[in-house]
């Protein structure tokens, strides 16, 4: 899944591209019963709501809410903006360029069928296989297309209101980003006082605790800080916590500085990976040497909270 630096980099790139633009048409494969009834475009009832607000808006700005990307829009002589969530969950990701309607083959209940879809007009990155999952097409004024392409379909869109954003029911709830200069030791410790004999690793990725931060980046800051992910935060020095806090904030300026991680699905706005993936130190290298300065020790991996933890096992020692 898109974490923090994978949404900044995608919602920065956004507002270099579309501001001013006008979204001229919406298309979408989304429908799946399961959403009837809720905010979301896989509701057929919805979407057709959604793409009447939508078309004819202009777009004003991108900007980031934990994993949420979030863009302005403004319909012409009306006041109220509108906002386009985008949660990438565990596929998706944002795509711009030149695209076309064409013949393509896909699974469908299990077996491969030419279905109607979209392609990219030239040969470039936008071919990437992991960028061929076209689910949500906005055409914009310019002749260039915004697209989701999501290939295990679990992205969410919806359209709210802009007054009302820090409200909505999936951003209200989100804890503190980590990368705000507010984000300091004083409430860092508040945050790990709320559950002192919790697992380390689950609570930096519980979203209503901290928001932005996923498997590989607390992966990579617990490894640089030598703390086991299993630790528990009453067992952590405040020099330990103060340690953890600057490394958190350093692996995920890296992340965004490399334009995001592409060891799964993500891709940048233009197709390309990211590249932080080259300079993991811990995050999916389970049986590979150390690479901590004199450290002999092994990648392991094991599963916290139902989520993979990869950790030295000989500088990532478990207290006792």
């Amino acid at each position: 899944m898109p974490e923090l630096p994978e949404v900044t980099t995608t919602t920065k790139k956004l507002n270099e591209i579309l501001p001013s633009l006008k979204i001229v048409s919406v298309w979408t494969n989304y429908n799946s019963s399961y959403f009837y009834g809720k905010e979301n475009i896989k509701d057929p009832k919805y979407f057709a709501k959604f793409k009447k607000e939508a078309i004819g808006s202009k777009i004003i700005s991108s900007y980031r809410i934990g994993k949420n990307v979030l863009i302005d829009i403004q319909k012409p002589k009306i006041k109220d903006k509108k906002t386009i969530l985008i949660h990438m969950k565990m596929t998706g990701h944002v795509l711009y360029g030149k695209y076309k309607r064409a013949e393509i083959e896909e699974m469908v209940s299990g077996e491969r069928k030419k279905v109607n879809g979209w392609v990219p007009v030239d040969k470039g990155p936008l071919q990437d296989k992991f960028n061929q999952y076209i689910r949500l097409v906005f055409e914009l004024s310019n002749g260039n297309f915004l697209v989701l392409s999501d290939a295990r379909r679990f992205a969410k869109v919806c359209l709210i209101s802009d007054r009302v954003v820090k409200e909505f029911k999936d951003l209200k709830g989100l804890g503190p980003d980590p990368t705000e200069k507010e984000f300091n030791l004083k409430r860092f410790k508040e945050i790990l006082n709320k559950k002192p004999v919790g697992k380390i690793k689950s609570i930096l990725m519980e979203q209503e605790l901290i928001s932005g931060i996923g498997n590989i980046y607390s992966d990579e800051a617990l490894w640089m800080t030598e703390i086991h992910p299993e630790e528990k935060p009453s067992r952590l020095s405040s020099t330990e916590i103060k340690e953890l806090l600057k490394n958190i904030k350093s692996v995920l300026k890296k992340g965004i500085d490399f334009g995001g991680d592409s060891t799964s699905d993500y891709r940048q706005p233009d197709g390309t990976p990211g590249n932080f993936q080259k300079h993991h130190k811990v995050y999916r290298r389970k049986n590979e040497e150390c690479l901590k300065p004199k450290c002999s020790g092994t990648i392991s991996r094991i599963v916290v909270g139902g989520r993979s933890a990869h950790f030295c096992d000989t500088h990532q020692k478990l207290k006792r």
